[in-house]
């Protein structure tokens, strides 16, 4: 079997994303597992290995020319990052719609910088989302043995509660029930549900939502056959006696779900998208501003999400 073609999206060529690119491109070991192209604009890259003091070795690059891109100051949010953050998940998507590459991998973005090019989704989730037709996808952080799912991602704690519908939770555990035995070869993937409320409303002393809207969607999730259970106080869930239950965690809101999950294993997590008709990965961190264009940027997070695009495309073509 061909190794997997992969397309990388560069991310905000402010931040740490042409590091990060120009690094994992020119990284042998690598290279072994799945073949990169990089998308992004070849000037940004080649400063900013003129300004890092290292190698430009690009092996297969999709050259993305946007305005305005190579007078950008490293560390600063801007239209033109903006622009061409989009520019390049935009090519690098069109490259796995049309085959010519066989997933896809998205360096950091910046929501600043993105909304100042005028961007209006949440982020590369919903954006991906539209792009593709999919009726309904889940964000899904896989590290440290910890798959981690959410029903809500970016919305603000307020709105939390009134985001969460039977209907809603209902979907999320379909696609999570069909793509983890997809990508992981999981016959019957077990799922554990958290609790919106400390200790899961203790019988509906502290909220509601438990009792009618989780506990309902997790009923109807069984009857389909959906191996969920729940819902589960959120503190003790990720108790390591509680969680090696199971294969998959769902939790209802975003920090819920990652605070654990970035506890143990920040820096070397990946962003999954599930539901997509293309397999996404993605790191599980920002632009990092603050160290963008000094060279001390860890590959790990990105390798790692390149690595499981790569096995996922391995088992789908199986």
């Amino acid at each position: 079997m061909t190794s997997p073609v992969i397309a990388l999206s560069a991310g905000d060529p402010a931040g740490i994303g042409p590091e990060l690119v120009l690094k994992t491109a020119a990284d042998p070991e690598l290279a072994k597992t799945a073949r990169l192209v990089v998308v992004g604009s070849e000037d940004v890259l080649r400063t900013h290995a003129v300004l890092m003091g290292i190698r430009y070795d690009v092996p297969d690059l999709e050259n993305v020319k946007v305005a305005d891109v190579t007078e950008l100051e490293p560390g600063k949010a801007s239209a033109a990052g903006g622009r061409a953050s989009l520019a390049y998940v935009t090519r690098a998507l069109e490259m796995v719609q049309s085959g010519a590459a066989d997933a896809l991998v998205t360096g950091p973005i910046n929501k600043v910088a993105l909304g100042l090019a005028g961007f209006r989704w949440a982020g590369h989730t919903d954006f991906l989302m539209e792009k593709t037709g999919a009726e309904e996808v889940v964000m899904m952080l896989v590290g440290a043995g910890l798959r981690v799912g959410l029903v809500t991602h970016h919305v603000a704690v307020a709105d939390v509660p009134r985001a969460l519908t039977v209907g809603k939770i209902l979907a999320v555990l379909r696609i999570m029930h069909t793509d983890l035995s997809r990508y992981f070869g999981l016959e019957r993937p077990r799922i554990a549900v958290a609790g919106l409320n400390p200790h899961a409303s203790d019988g509906g002393r502290f909220g509601d939502e438990e009792q009618r809207i989780i506990g309902p969607a997790i009923d109807r999730a069984r009857d389909e056959d959906v191996n969920c259970d729940g819902p589960h106080p959120p503190d003790t869930l990720f108790v390591p006696a509680v969680r090696r239950r199971y294969d998959a965690i769902l939790a209802m809101y975003h920090d819920q779900g990652l605070i654990p999950l970035k506890m143990l294993a920040f820096g070397r997590a990946v962003n999954l998208t599930l539901g997509l008709p293309v397999v996404r990965t993605s790191v599980d961190h920002g632009t990092a501003y603050d160290i963008a264009g000094k060279g001390t940027a860890s590959t790990d997070s990105l390798v790692e999400a390149v690595r499981l695009a790569a096995a996922i495309v391995e088992r789908l073509k199986r």
